[in-house]
C-alpha cells in the first residue's frame, strides 16, 4: 500500500517539492518568532530605546507579512497537489472498474462503487495533502520549538514535558478505537449510498406500487446503524480532543506558576516566559494538528484501503490473439455450464456459417442466456468448447472479439445524455448518412422528430422520457450503427409491437443477411426465416430445426407455438 502511494508522490514530484520546502520555510519562521519577541521585550523595552522597538517591530511585521505569503503559496501548491493525485488514482480506479468482468459488478453494490470513487478518493486526497503537512510539519515545529525552549531555560523545559508521555499514550489509545470506527462508518456509508442508488434506479416502480414507506422504512434503518456508529467515534473523538486541551492548558499553569518562579529568583528574564507562552501555545496548535489528523489519517487511509482492494484484483484471463478477419463461423463442441450444483448447459454442440440465422427457444432457466453469456465472454466457457474461426474463444483477445459482436438484449442501457450521444458512443466517426439509416431500419426516425430538440433531446435517467419500445428502437440503431459480424438478439424486439417487430426483424435479417444472427425470443414468429432453431430443455437439447420441420414433428416446438399462437 505504501508503494502505491509513493507511485503517485513521484507523479507530482515538482509539486511536492515546492509544497515541502515552502512549508519548511513557513515552519522556520514559526519558530523565529519567538526569538525576536524574546529580544524585544528583554533588551528594547527595558532600554527604552526606541531605535531598538521599532527594528524589531519591524522585522517582526515584516516576518509575519512573508510568512503570509509563503503560507499562502505552499497551501496553495500542497491543494494542487493532492487534487492532482486524487485526479489520477480516480481515472485509474475507475479503468479499472471497468475493465472487470459481469460477475464482479454482480458481487457488488453500485453504491459501494460510487463511494470509492467518490468519498474515500477525497479522503486520500486530504490525507496526501494535508495529512503530510501536519504529521511532517508538525513534528518539525514541535521539535524546533523543543530545543528552543531548552536554550531558554533547561529546568523550565523539562518539567512543561512532563505531561506530555501521557497525553502521547492517551493520543495512541483512542486513535486505535477511532480506526475501528472509521472502517465501519465507511461500510454502513457504503449502505446508504447503495440505498439511495437502488432506490433512485427503481423509483417509478415504487411510486406506482406505493411503496415509498417500505423503502423508507429499509433507508431509515440503513441511516439509523450508520448514526449508532458514528456516536460511538463522536465520544472517541470528543474525549481526545478534550483530552488534548487539559494537557494543553495543564502545560500553560505550569509555564506561568514555574516561570514566574523562576523570574523572582532572578533564573529568567520576563521575555523568556512570554517566549516559553508563544511555544508552548505552538505545541498547543501542533498537537491539535496532530490530532486533526488522526480523523484525517483513519478516513484516508480507509480510502486508500478500499482503493487498493480494487487496483489488487488480479487481471482476468484475456487471449492474446486478436481478431482481424472477418467472424465467418462459430463452433460450439461439447458445451456445459452450471451454477454451483445447478447444471444449465449439457454437452450443447453446434456450428453457425456466416449467413445463418440461428435461435434458441426453451422456457425459463434452460440455459438460453447462458449461452450467449458465454458467447459474449461475460461467462468464460471451458477450453476448447467454443470456437471463432476455428480458434478457441479464450485464446481471443476479448476487446477486438467483442468490437466484432453486436448485442440487443432486454435492457436498454440508456445513458443520462442526448439520443444523438446515445447513437454515437457506438461510433464517434460515425457520419449523417449512416446515422439517418440506422435510425430509419430501426423505425426511431419518427421518434426523434416527435422530440422537443429533435436528436439533441436529452433523455433522463434510463432514457425515463421514452416507452420501452422507443428505448429498444435506440438500442436496435446501434446495432445498425456497429455493423457487427455476429448479431445476438436476446429478446431484442421485445418491447415492440407485433407490427413493428416484424419489420424491424426484416431489417435486421436482410441488412445483416452475410452475418451471423443469433437469437433468443419468445415470439416464435420472428423465427419463420430463420435456418435453424434449437429447443432447449432441462435435458439439454430437445429439438433441432427450421420453423416448418419443427412444426411437422409436432414436438415440443410445435406445442410452445400453439400456445403462444392461442395467446
Amino acid at each position: 500500500m505504501l508503494n502505491r502511494v509513493l507511485y503517485y508522490y513521484k507523479k507530482e514530484k515538482k509539486l511536492l517539492t515546492y509544497f515541502l520546502v515552502s512549508s519548511f520555510i513557513v515552519t522556520a519562521l514559526d519558530l523565529y518568532g519567538p526569538i525576536i519577541v524574546q529580544d524585544l521585550i528583554d533588551l528594547a523595552i527595558p532600554s527604552k530605546d526606541l531605535d531598538k522597538f521599532f527594528t524589531y517591530s519591524l522585522v517582526l511585521l515584516i516576518l509575519y507579512v512573508f510568512r503570509f505569503v509563503i503560507s499562502l503559496y505552499s497551501s496553495s501548491r500542497g491543494q494542487l497537489m493532492g487534487n492532482k493525485i486524487k485526479f489520477f488514482m480516480r481515472e485509474d480506479l475507475f479503468e479499472k472498474i471497468l475493465k472487470q468482468p459481469d460477475s464482479f459488478f454482480k458481487e457488488r453494490q453500485s453504491g459501494d462503487l460510487i463511494s470509492r470513487v467518490t468519498n474515500d478518493l477525497e479522503n486520500v486526497s486530504s490525507l496526501l495533502y494535508r495529512g503530510l503537512e501536519d504529521c511532517l510539519f508538525s513534528v518539525l515545529s514541535i521539535v524546533g520549538a523543543l530545543v528552543l525552549m531548552l536554550k531558554f531555560n533547561t529546568k523550565l523545559t523539562v518539567i512543561t514535558m512532563i505531561p506530555l508521555p501521557f497525553a502521547i499514550y492517551f493520543t495512541i489509545y483512542k486513535n486505535k478505537k477511532l480506526k475501528v470506527g472509521y472502517v465501519d462508518i465507511r461500510k454502513n456509508m457504503s449502505r446508504v449510498t447503495s440505498s439511495v442508488h437502488d432506490t433512485l434506479k427503481t423509483i417509478f416502480f415504487i411510486k406506482d406500487n406505493s411503496l415509498e414507506k417500505e423503502k423508507f422504512k429499509r433507508f431509515s434503518s440503513d441511516n439509523e446503524k450508520l448514526l449508532e456508529v458514528e456516536k460511538k467515534n463522536v465520544f472517541n473523538l470528543s474525549s481526545l480532543m478534550s483530552g488534548i486541551n487539559f494537557y494543553n492548558q495543564i502545560t500553560q499553569l505550569i509555564v506561568i506558576f514555574l516561570g514566574g518562579y523562576l523570574h523572582i529568583k532572578g533564573e529568567i528574564s520576563l521575555g523568556v516566559i512570554v517566549s516559553f507562552i508563544l511555544l508552548t501555545n505552538r505545541f498547543r496548535i501542533y498537537i491539535l494538528r496532530l490530532i486533526g489528523l488522526a480523523d484525517i489519517f483513519q478516513r484516508g487511509l480507509s480510502g486508500i484501503q478500499r482503493f487498493s482492494e480494487i487496483m489488487e484484483i488480479s487481471k482476468e484471463n484475456d487471449g492474446s490473439n486478436i481478431l482481424s478477419d472477418e467472424i465467418t463461423s462459430i463452433k460450439i463442441s461439447n458445451l456445459s455450464h452450471s451454477y454451483g450444483d445447478k447444471n444449465v448447459l449439457k454437452d450443447l454442440s453446434l456450428e453457425i456459417k456466416k449467413g445463418e440465422k440461428v435461435a434458441f427457444v426453451g422456457e425459463s432457466g434452460v440455459g438460453k442466456t447462458t449461452i450467449f453469456s458465454l458467447l459474449k465472454s461475460s461467462l468464460l466457457a471451458q477450453e476448447k468448447t467454443i470456437f471463432i474461426n476455428g480458434k478457441c474463444i479464450r485464446t481471443i483477445k476479448r476487446e477486438s472479439f467483442l468490437k466484432r459482436v453486436g448485442i440487443v438484449d432486454q435492457n436498454e442501457h440508456l445513458m443520462n445524455e442526448s439520443v444523438l450521444e446515445n447513437l454515437k458512443i457506438i461510433d464517434r466517426e460515425t457520419g449523417t448518412e449512416k446515422l439517418e439509416e440506422a435510425m430509419r431500419l430501426s423505425y426511431l426516425k419518427d421518434v426523434v422528430d416527435s422530440l422537443e430538440n429533435k436528436e439533441n433531446t436529452r433523455l433522463g435517467e434510463g432514457g425515463v422520457s421514452l416507452s420501452s419500445g422507443q428505448k429498444q428502437r435506440i438500442a436496435i440503431a446501434r446495432l445498425f450503427l456497429k455493423s457487427p459480424d455476429i448479431v445476438l438478439l436476446d429478446e431484442g424486439t421485445s418491447a415492440l409491437d407485433n407490427i413493428l417487430e416484424r419489420k424491424i426483424m426484416d431489417n435486421i435479417t436482410n441488412y445483416f443477411k452475410d452475418k451471423i444472427i443469433i437469437s433468443i425470443a419468445h415470439r416464435l414468429n420472428t423465427l419463420k426465416n430463420f435456418d435453424k432453431i434449437v429447443v432447449l430443455g432441462q435435458e439439454g437439447v430437445l429439438e433441432v430445426g427450421n420453423f416448418n420441420e419443427l412444426l411437422e414433428k409436432k414436438g415440443l416446438f410445435f406445442k410452445m407455438y400453439s400456445d403462444n399462437d392461442k395467446v
